[in-house]
């Protein structure tokens, strides 16, 4: 969000953070726990495009992870005591120049870190600009009363004039206008102190990059009880008496399984027994479900006695959650979520044994469920349980319901489901607010196949296909599983050439050994329509679109009369060589081949003699 919209329109035509997500808008993505994952790769850019000559001082990026913490203790009776409300910080990056350094400060949210209270960490940050504090720690201290009880040293504040300092000397230009890339990196650390740097009118890329902790907490955001997440804040900082340009934008640190999590593979079950009247088994090919997806469930009933009929089946999520702050740990919740009926189209009934199949579908907004998570020592914790409830109608009419509670592990992923989130902004006070518009949402992984994600039958879907779907890194097929290769058989007494004319049904008799059949046009692909084509996105999907190709070439050079003028092409599209200076030598012979007039009569002289 921009602060100061008129002065940032005469001065800034483009101002915004772009992240590397590789299609993902504001969405890191991370495959793994902290035991599975190495360092978490954090890069993107910052791009202005000015008008006029900039000046500044720095331009400053800070990523910063909140927990916002209310809920009401509990005391030993039972009773609700004193409500708690916090706001802490799990993590904070520091780049103190992007016109110098692409590479960030880890200034808290360490592996031995867990959080801090928001308002000590921006003390840090101001004084560690000061070169006061170098460490959390020393904040906690008494500031009023120095060591020892001495009087401190004689240090000049800044409101002491600079008498000595030549403001022309501390101003760094930058040799073109845009620049793709770190323009001054010779001014980075301290040596950079004090300058100011003047940056023509033009594009500007400034990339920054780090590598986050692989304990980085995640980012949870639909718990009452406590929420994570995560901002962008660059603040373009200028002369004394000329306001900042900041821009702020949420971001997001999105977990899921990895690959060869045993969690995507292990089945589950659960079974009982009603004394007298039946066994039942309630099974799920998956341990580790995807939110946004159908979870098929597997029913299969042993009939004890006579007069009982299945009638329906339905499922619930339960959600149990506690968040931990500087106050301690909050009460452990527990919340009833998504109680759906599961639909059994074609029930097996049989003699012996009853078989149900259904699908239940799980929700995919992050505002109605919350992963399953554990984050860097219980400050999160979230564990769910589906809970399948069957009805059985009894001999006199009246309905009993058996429970089966199964433990799954529900995740995010992106190329299984659906899965959107409420859209969030950042206000000048760096506090997250929603949207004007309660139904705007943000699609942090979109459906592999939106047409038919939703309108999926579900007399087609089955466990089986539901697992072979689900295996997002399958092992190599065995060749004795191969579709579209023709395997020659020693047996037949047909040669190879007319084994594989026999094997292209419908294909136009070959006339020699290298005439193949082109192969057919399938039927199921999507036929491209010529307006679809044509059609034009509009402004936000086109800079959505470009997220991730924020390098696709350099910056374009703007003329000095005119603002935005590209410059005249030059006559030749030939570069011109450049000319070297000449050689010692070149220049003797030079020197040889100019004769002076007494040196010319002499050679007419000797010739006439000759």
């Amino acid at each position: 969000m921009f602060l100061h919209e008129k002065d940032h329109a005469k001065d800034l035509a483009l101002f915004e953070i772009k992240l590397k997500t590789h299609g993902l808008k504001n969405t890191v993505l991370v495959k793994g726990n902290e035991a599975e994952v190495e360092n978490i790769p954090l890069h993107g850019c910052v791009k202005l495009l000015t008008k006029l000559d900039l000046h500044v001082k720095r331009i400053r990026l800070v990523l910063t992870g909140d927990q916002d913490v209310e809920y009401e203790s509990r005391l030993f009776d039972g009773f609700a005591g004193v409500p708690i409300s916090e706001r802490n910080c799990v993590m904070r990056v520091v780049w103190p120049n992007l016109l110098c350094l692409p590479n960030g400060e880890l200034h808290f949210g360490n592996y031995a870190d867990l959080v801090a209270k928001y308002h000590y960490v921006d003390l840090l940050a101001r004084k560690s600009h000061d070169n006061s504090f170098t460490d959390l720690a020393s904040l906690h201290t008494d500031t009023h009363t120095p060591p020892g009880g001495k009087r401190p040293a004689f240090h000049k504040t800044k409101s002491q004039p600079l008498l000595f300092k030549n403001p022309e000397s501390s101003l760094v230009r930058v040799p073109r206008a845009g620049i793709d890339g770190t323009p001054c990196p010779a001014y980075a650390g301290a040596w950079g102190r004090g300058h100011s740097f003047l940056l023509p009118n033009g594009n500007y890329t400034l990339p920054f990059s780090f590598f986050l902790p692989a304990n980085t907490p995640e980012s949870v955001e639909s718990l009452a009880a406590g929420k994570i997440r995560y901002k962008l804040e660059c603040v373009v900082e200028r002369g004394r008496f000329d306001r900042p340009f900041k821009k702020a934008t949420h971001v997001r640190i999105v977990r899921t399984l990895h690959p060869r999590n045993v969690n995507r593979y292990d089945s589950i079950d659960y079974a009982n027994t009603w004394p007298g009247k039946i066994d039942f088994k309630v099974s799920a090919p998956h341990k580790g479900i995807a939110l946004g997806s159908l979870v098929p469930i597997k029913l299969i009933i042993v009939p004890l006695t006579k007069g009982l009929s299945f009638k329906s089946m339905y499922a619930e999520i339960v959600q149990t959650s506690y968040v931990s702050g500087i106050s301690g740990r909050s009460p452990l919740a527990e919340e009833v979520l998504a109680r759906r009926k599961v639909l059994c189209p074609n029930p097996d009934i049989g003699q012996d044994h009853w078989q149900v199949q259904g699908m239940y579908q799980l929700p995919c907004s992050l505002s109605e469920i919350t992963q399953t998570c554990s984050i860097k020592s219980s400050l999160v914790s979230v564990r769910h349980r589906l809970r399948v409830g069957i009805h059985m109608r009894n001999l006199d009419g009246h309905v009993s319901e058996l429970r089966a509670f199964l433990p799954v592990v529900i995740y995010m992923s992106p190329t299984h489901g659906h899965v959107t989130a409420r859209h969030m902004d950042v206000d000048s006070n760096g506090h997250f607010v929603p949207a004007p518009d309660d139904s705007a949402e943000d699609v942090l992984f979109p459906a592999r196949d939106p047409v038919n994600s939703r309108s999926e039958s579900l007399e087609g879907a089955s466990a089986e296909g539901y697992e072979e779907d689900e295996d997002e890194d399958p092992a190599p097929p065995v060749y004795n599983s191969h579709k579209k290769d023709t395997v020659f058989d020693y047996n037949s007494p047909l040669s190879p050439i007319e084994q594989l004319r026999a094997n292209s049904v419908g294909a136009a008799p070959m006339g020699g050994y290298f005439d193949f059949v082109p192969p057919k046009a399938d039927a199921s692909a999507k036929i491209l329509d010529l307006a679809t084509l044509l059609k034009i996105p509009c402004y936000e999907e086109a800079i959505e679109d470009d997220v991730d190709e924020y390098s696709e070439g350099p910056a374009p050079y703007y003329a000095a009369d005119s603002a935005f003028a590209p410059p005249a092409s030059p006559p030749c599209s030939m570069p011109r060589p450049l000319m070297q200076p000449r050689s010692s030598s070149m220049s003797n012979l030079t020197a040889q081949g100019k004769s002076s007039p007494a040196k010319k009569k002499h050679l007419f002289l000797r010739r006439e003699k000759k």
